[in-house]
């Protein structure tokens, strides 16, 4: 079975805040995306490819916009995308900052792949493998921004040579020409921003070296750490690792925390296949195991973990491993 990938919440956020003034479609747009508003804040969540789509075409419905992507790629702030924005930022060129987003595009999207492909005086830049879930408005935002973003940054103007898309116009092409400044098709053969090749080489006002290697260095670090899976056990898992200390790992803790009934919690974790207490024993094993290592007392870890006395993590952790937290820590320090 093809894997989906998956696509992180920093760039759903856009959408939701561009229903923001409206409480009523912003309700709707949550209802039918099975997205909350606890989800979006949290950093590390992502979500299907899937959602993504149904994102983008639930927010185009709800606000009766057909070119929202255009609206939206006007209002982001900078910033808005975390680590790969920066180190694109900080990049010296307008071609390495290119290379950067390229790079480091999966840790915003890894459902799609996106070249930088130099073809004598042309270069653009090209999605090469589609999303098995297409969301093509966020194409249409991604070529805006890189735009606007490469016209505000570079030292000298900037002029596209053509905009391609292969999915049929929504609406007016003209608002898009306009936006663009250039030649702007739909139903092409491929999804393409065109650059001049000259002007790869256009300086960077925000061009940082020092800060480039430092945000490169974190950036690859993210890259080799494993994503969590777009599911909802994956959130509640990040959601109990903060709660057990503060005694709000129950499901009404939980649900709050992210938007949701205890009642929808339970019964969407079930389709999942799993369960609250299954997934709150997955991360105090976890959690138990990092906190040994890192030199906790006993008493200490039962606290942090949220039992009621070191006696009941004792057995929780013999049922866990086969052995005791004691005898644990004699072969980590064996070893």
């Amino acid at each position: 079975m093809a894997v989906l990938g998956s696509v992180s919440v920093l760039l759903l956020r856009p959408l939701a805040a561009a229903l923001g003034a409206e409480p009523a479609a912003l309700a709707a747009f949550y209802r039918t995306t099975d997205l909350t508003a606890a989800l979006l804040e949290d950093q590390d969540a992502r979500v299907s490819p899937a959602q993504q789509c149904v994102a983008w075409s639930e927010v185009a419905r709800l606000s009766g916009d057909r070119q929202i992507a255009l609206r939206i790629a006007s209002a982001i702030p900078p910033g808005a995308f975390g680590v790969v924005e920066y180190v694109c930022r900080s990049a010296p060129t307008l071609g390495a900052g290119l290379r950067q987003w390229v790079r480091y595009l999966n840790l915003l999207d890894d459902a799609i792949e996106v070249a930088l492909v130099e073809e004598g005086e042309h270069s653009c830049v090209r999605v090469i493998r589609e999303s098995e879930a297409p969301a093509p408005a966020a194409h249409e935002l991604c070529f805006g921004l890189l735009l606007r973003e490469a016209r505000s940054l570079c030292a000298g103007p900037l002029q596209a040579l053509a905009v391609r898309f292969t999915h049929p116009a929504p609406g007016d092409v003209a608002a898009y020409r306009r936006w663009f400044h250039a030649p702007v098709r739909f139903g092409a053969e491929r999804t393409e921003l065109v650059l001049p090749t000259a002007a790869l080489a256009q300086p960077l006002r925000s061009a940082d070296p020092e800060l480039a290697r430092i945000l490169e260095r974190h950036a690859d670090a993210l890259t080799a750490r494993p994503r969590a899976a777009p599911t909802l056990s994956a959130q509640v898992k990040r959601q109990l690792a903060t709660a057990l200390r503060d005694d709000e790992a129950q499901a009404d803790d939980v649900a709050r925390r992210l938007g949701l009934s205890a009642r929808s919690l339970q019964r969407r974790l079930k389709d999942e296949g799993t369960t609250l207490i299954a997934l709150r024993d997955e991360v105090r094993s976890e959690l138990a195991t990092r906190y040994l290592s890192d030199g906790h007392s006993i008493a200490e870890i039962s606290f942090l973990l949220g039992f009621s006395e070191p006696s009941a993590f004792f057995r929780a952790f013999k049922r866990w491993f086969g052995r005791t937290p004691l005898e644990s820590r004699a072969a980590l320090r064996g070893s």
